[in-house]
This record gives structure tokens, C-alpha cells and sequence, in this order.
């Protein structure tokens, strides 16, 4: 069937349209009241300012030993990133510029993604579920470049390039880690295997490449990089506060809430908590791994945004791809689709919303509520194979 003779089906259009006006309300709440709901108190763009003084001190040692500025806590092969940045005449403004770039080219992306399938009428309503987005663009972070690679990765596969795939998931893995994930697409066969080990190489190497690229040596850089991380895990891991609890969606953020309201810290459970998501991840993913298309990539990159320990709204982004995917795919399906599919956009798109808001009303747990539609988001995709049509077909 050709993408012009698709119709969008009824029930599909009346369930984007049922959380389109939720997402509408959600939006207008924060107007009834001035403390600040959909976003952390503090400096508007403050991910791309708190390191500016650090990176005078950049390929230096004191880079790493200094306490004048926070401790940079990320991979090495964010730092680069960061560089670019700050080289310019204002990081800020840059930054403001290389989003607005890039919002434009998604929407632009999604708008005639949807033409195609005789979907453009769905555009409107789902630019109502832009608030990971819009809260990524807020704080500044460079999770943007990392959506980037990671979309093109994606892209490239879908295309059968593969080797391409594989070393884009390897650089964004230098970058922060958690992407590697996305090498479980190529172990479904063992053709794909090269593919696999060529995206780890590549993390490997794009990591060798950066520290060295730090310096002033190898061995200061590495260590100063892993001592950076490791107390990112000592601040957001083992501590909790109010805002975690808001914007923090991993699936250790109940663990956190259960520590931030008993007053106490969730550091005992963090290596149980690694050891016990990381077995039960993989047992779904042995289930997964042999399913189509579409279910091994929302597991995978809904893996990659919960699973770590810390994992702030603005990683949401990553699920926009997927989205569109499954939704295009049901547009296409000519039968009743499969209950689980239908249900997995429905979490899909409630994981846009900016749920923050109902705190207008009475604080909840908003991170662990979305940590629990990510757990169920995780479990649908295991249950069932779910529709592949020309429009999204199997690699």
C-alpha cells in the first residue's frame, strides 16, 4: 500500500486528539499560579554556563583538580562538546542558536514524515507534546548533540547502514555512556555482528581520542574524567532532593523518592540496584532481541532513558523518534492492531506531557510516576510483535 493511500484510522486520531487536550491543560496550569512547576528553580540555559570557568583551565591539569568551579561530570567525550561552545563569542547565545536550528529541523522532519502517510493533520496536535524539548532547550544541556547522533543512528540503520549505525551509537556512548545500549539492534542476527563490535571499538576509541585530545596526559585526563563521574553518582545517585524527585524518571527514582520522604539516602542500594535492573533488562531483552523492528527499538532507547540511575526529563527526548515510528506504523496497519502497540503510544504520549503541573494542585512523585509508565512501556514491548509494514519494515 502506497504512503497516499493511507488513512489515519478514527481511534487512532481521537487518541492523539484525548492527549493533545490533556497536554493543553497541563500547559495552561502553570498560569494559575507564580512558583515555578514546569522547570528547576535557578538560571534559565544554566547546563551550558556552570562550566564556562572550568574550560579556561582546559588541557590542563588544574581542569580537573580546581574547586573554584563545579567539577565537570561527564565522559570525555562530552568535553569537546562543551569546548565548541565556550569558543564561541557567547556560549549562551550559540547555544540558543544550534536548538533553534535544530527544533526547525525536526519539526520540519515530523511534519513531512507525516504528509506522507496522509497524517500532517496529527502535526498540530502533537507539537502540544513538545515540553522534554522545550525542557531540554530550558536547562541548555548537550543531551541535544547527543539526540542528534542518536536520531541519525537510527535513520542510518532503518537505511541498512548498519557499519554507520554502529559508529554513531559508539561516539554518542563517548559522550554519556548510557547510548551503547543501542548496539543490542545488532544482536539480533549474527551477520550483524562486525557492526556490534565496530560500535563498541568506536566508543573505545572516541573516548582514547578525547582524553588524549584533554590532556596533559593520558593518564591524568582518565583519571580526572572517571573521578568527575563518579561524583555525579555520589551527588544525583546517592543524595535526593525535591527536584530529582520531579524530573527524574529512571527506574531507581522510586528507590530516591522512598529515601527523600523518609529521610534517609538510597546509597545501599545503589550496587543492588545495578545488579537487579541490569539482570532483569537483559532477561527482557533476550525475549525482545528476536521481535521486529519497532519493538526492539522502543525497548532499547526507553532501556537507555530509565535504566540509568539518574535520568533527567530532558533524555525524553530520545523516545520522540520511536513515537513517531509506532505511530506512522498503525497509521499503516489495515487490521486491528495489536492491544499492546496501541497501549505503548498511549504511554508514548503520555510521557510528553508536562505532568509536572498537576503540583498546582498537590505535590506528587512525578518522576516515579514516569518511571512506572516507562517500566510498563519496557514489559509491552516483550509481550507481543508488533505491526511491520513497508513503511517501517524489519532490518
Amino acid at each position: 500500500m502506497t504512503p497516499s493511500a493511507l488513512t489515519t484510522p478514527r481511534w487512532l486520531t481521537a487518541l492523539v486528539l484525548f492527549f493533545s487536550i490533556a497536554a493543553a491543560l497541563l500547559w495552561l496550569l502553570p498560569l494559575t499560579t507564580s512558583h515555578p512547576v514546569l522547570f528547576p528553580s535557578g538560571p534559565v540555559f544554566e547546563d551550558i554556563i556552570v562550566y564556562k570557568g572550568r574550560f579556561v583551565l582546559y588541557h590542563t591539569a588544574k581542569f580537573f583538580t580546581s574547586h573554584s568551579t563545579s567539577a565537570f561530570a561527564y565522559p570525555a567525550g562530552a568535553a569537546p562538546i562543551y569546548e565548541a561552545f565556550y569558543k564561541t563569542s557567547d556560549a549562551t547565545s550559540s547555544y540558543v542558536i544550534f536548538a533553534t536550528i535544530t527544533t526547525l529541523a525536526a519539526f520540519t522532519a515530523a511534519f513531512y514524515f507525516l504528509r506522507r502517510r496522509d497524517a500532517s493533520k496529527l502535526f498540530l496536535p502533537l507539537l502540544l507534546f513538545t515540553f522534554p524539548l522545550i525542557f531540554l532547550i530550558q536547562r541548555a544541556n548537550i543531551e541535544i548533540v547527543l539526540w542528534i547522533i542518536i536520531v541519525l543512528g537510527l535513520l542510518t540503520y532503518r537505511r541498512g547502514l548498519g557499519i554507520v549505525a554502529a559508529i554513531l551509537f559508539g561516539i554518542a556512548a563517548a559522550i554519556k555512556l548510557y547510548p551503547i545500549l543501542l548496539l543490542g539492534l545488532f544482536l539480533k542476527r549474527k551477520r550483524d555482528l562486525p557492526a556490534f563490535i565496530l560500535g563498541i571499538l568506536s566508543a573505545i576509541l572516541a573516548t582514547a581520542a578525547a582524553i588524549v585530545y584533554t590532556g596533559p596526559t593520558f593518564a591524568i585526563a582518565a583519571h580526572g574524567f572517571f573521578i568527575g563521574v563518579d561524583r555525579f553518582q555520589d551527588h544525583y545517585v546517592d543524595t535526593v532532593s525535591k527536584v530529582e524527585v520531579a524530573f527524574d524518571h529512571s527506574f531507581f527514582s522510586p528507590f530516591k523518592y522512598w529515601a527523600y520522604t523518609n529521610h534517609t539516602s538510597p546509597a545501599p542500594w545503589r550496587e543492588t540496584y545495578y545488579l537487579i535492573a541490569g539482570a532483569f533488562a537483559l532477561l527482557l531483552f533476550l525475549r525482545t532481541r528476536t521481535l521486529p523492528f519497532l519493538n526492539r527499538v522502543v525497548f532499547l532507547v526507553t532501556a537507555m532513558v530509565s535504566l540509568p540511575p539518574v535520568s533527567f526529563t530532558y533524555t525524553l527526548v530520545h523516545l520522540y523518534l520511536p513515537m513517531l515510528l509506532l505511530l506512522c506504523a498503525l497509521i499503516a496497519f489495515r487490521t486491528r492492531p495489536p492491544a499492546t502497540a496501541i497501549l505503548a503510544l498511549a504511554l508514548l504520549l503520555f510521557l510528553m506531557l508536562p505532568v509536572m503541573s498537576i503540583s498546582v494542585f498537590q505535590p506528587l512523585p512525578t518522576g516515579p510516576i514516569q518511571s512506572c509508565a516507562l517500566l510498563i512501556l519496557l514489559l509491552l514491548c516483550t509481550l507481543q510483535a508488533w505491526p511491520e509494514t513497508s513503511i517501517v519494515a524489519d532490518a
